[in-house]
């Protein structure tokens, strides 16, 4: 009997980091795909005289990634309450990078909707820059979680 709920035991803990680093995997994706739209709209910004209605909608496209990336974060910190020292350094930079990306994807938002957005084309095209880092190094952070290697 003992045998068995050690078994039981065994198993539910495997499949919860199985489910954890899942999310994490999941995690890398979005952030991946945000790195991704935002380098596209660096490109889209290298014209002066850029479209803003393309724009705009790569700005939807990174806001549906990044939602993805707060739902599935806020689904891992329900999930995984007890995290070693290691992977609370990563998980905290994990929440950091998000808050950073929802920052500077709002001011963004707000810079696009103003009057005149080409007239801050450069300060919009150093913020996609800026997202684009901050998108690969969620990918990279969420992926060491996945893996459960701790940061060196």
């Amino acid at each position: 009997m003992k045998n068995l709920m050690t078994l039981a035991l065994t198993l539910t803990l495997t499949a919860s980091a199985a489910l954890a680093g899942d999310h994490m995997s999941q995690i890398a994706n979005h952030a991946r795909d945000l790195a991704t739209d935002y380098r596209k709209m660096t490109v889209t910004l290298k014209d002066k005289r850029f479209p803003t209605q393309d724009l705009q909608q790569e700005m939807k496209e990174a806001d549906v990634a990044l939602a993805k990336v707060k739902e599935l974060v806020a689904e891992y910190a329900a999930m995984n309450p007890n995290l070693s020292a290691a992977q609370q350094k990563d998980w905290k930079m994990v929440q950091d990078l998000v808050t950073l990306l929802t920052v500077f994807q709002d001011r963004k938002t707000e810079l696009l909707a103003g009057d005149n957005p080409h007239k801050k084309r450069g300060v919009i095209q150093g913020e996609a820059l800026a997202l684009v880092t901050r998108a690969t190094l969620l990918e990279q952070t969420a992926l060491r979680l996945a893996s459960g290697t701790p940061q060196s």
